[in-house]
């Protein structure tokens, strides 16, 4: 049975297939890869989530935002509801949806501000 893990990455969808091993590989297989609407919200979340870096910023050769991932916490938490609702859809099976980065931003829109990151 293949294993999809929801979790963000940097030039990557949230999307990730793996084989049994838990091994990711770049590849969707073909009920996922060839969803249109699996395809699109993969494509907004990545491209999202790597807003957040900046180059040549802050005196750093590359600097996570990590106020407005804040800003935008209830909008990726939707958006990432949005693909596993999806992946639950079309599943006929073959695969587990795992969603890490889903649980992480449900946990992130507990925050009630930025400073309350470091309180945990």
């Amino acid at each position: 049975m293949e294993l999809i893990k929801i979790t963000l990455d940097y030039l990557h969808g949230p999307i990730w297939c793996c084989d049994e091993d838990g091994v990711a590989y770049i590849e969707h297989f073909d009920l996922v890869k060839n969803d249109e609407i699996c395809q699109k919200l993969d494509k907004k979340a990545e491209n999202m989530y790597s807003s957040y870096y900046e180059f040549d910023s802050h005196d750093l050769p590359c600097w996570f935002n990590y106020e407005q991932q804040f800003k935008d916490r209830f909008i990726m938490r939707d958006l990432l509801q949005k693909i596993v609702d999806r992946l639950n859809e079309i599943n006929d099976g073959s695969y587990v949806v795992k969603p890490f980065a889903l649980d992480e931003y449900n946990e992130l829109c507990l925050k009630e501000n930025f400073e309350d990151l470091n309180n945990k």
